[in-house]
């Protein structure tokens, strides 16, 4: 039976640290721009992380002339990545994000292989369709996981104790009808988040100013609702997983 620590961060609040956290991401780069200060933060209280990248972010390129060297370059990335997080990356190289029965079998069963104390993923309201789809298949996946047997999950049920959704670029949580968000206090890892984007994500100059700027923004702006310099927002999902542990 796992167990999980509980620890006393620097305001006295009781922190419970899941054994296992999940990141689910359309492409390489969303785990960082989205998720990247709370996954330091779990990481550094002992947190194992495993970030799932469903595609290889081949289209994220500005220029035409960028494009054939675009795939090892990312490569390279996720390997900064692994190495600054201390983490798992496991890529699934799917060719699009359709939604079929292969895919939500894939993550159905990564999740009950991995079982997971708490899964990250994009909303499904997301206006990117790689995000967007990938939020469908993973809720689906989640049900399999907590209520049935499909796709091989005799005596392999596996519930997470908390599934969230992030924010990101194209899915701001302002836009979202929702009463209840989770902020994490990120202020002592964005420094650190920042310097592992500007590292390791190289192909995306193109866009780095802008997207770091949103994410400057968008943190500060969480931050300053929890009385801190920097936060990042989840909204929990708990359909069919009651939220039983609680990220701050």
């Amino acid at each position: 039976m796992d167990k999980h620590n509980t620890i006393i961060c620097e305001n006295n609040i009781p922190i419970v640290v899941p054994k296992r956290i999940m990141v689910l991401a359309g492409h390489p780069d969303d785990e960082i721009i989205s998720c990247g200060g709370t996954l330091l933060k779990y990481q550094a209280f002992g947190s194992q992380i495993i970030v799932v990248v469903a595609t290889s972010g081949v289209g994220g390129y500005a220029k035409n002339n960028q494009k054939e060297g675009i795939i090892n370059q990312r490569k390279h990335e996720l390997d900064s990545v692994r190495s600054a997080l201390k983490c798992e990356i496991i890529e699934l190289d799917f060719p699009d994000m359709d939604i079929n029965r292969e895919k939500i079998s894939k993550i159905t069963n990564l999740i009950r292989d991995i079982q997971p104390h708490v899964v990250l993923l994009p909303h499904h309201s997301d206006f990117h369709r790689v995000h967007r789809n990938l939020a469908l298949i993973s809720r689906e996946a989640i049900y399999h996981c907590s209520t049935g047997k499909a796709y091989g999950g005799y005596e392999r049920n596996w519930t997470p104790l908390g599934v969230y959704y992030y924010e990101g670029p194209s899915c701001k949580f302002q836009y979202i009808e929702s009463s209840v968000f989770v902020i994490v206090d990120i202020e002592e890892f964005w420094e650190k988040k920042k310097e592992i984007f500007n590292i390791a994500y190289l192909t995306q100059k193109e866009v780095l100013g802008r997207v770091m700027e949103w994410a400057e923004d968008t943190a500060i702006l969480r931050g300053n609702e929890i009385n801190s310099s920097y936060g990042e927002a989840y909204i929990p999902e708990t359909t069919y997983t009651p939220l039983k542990l609680l990220l701050v």
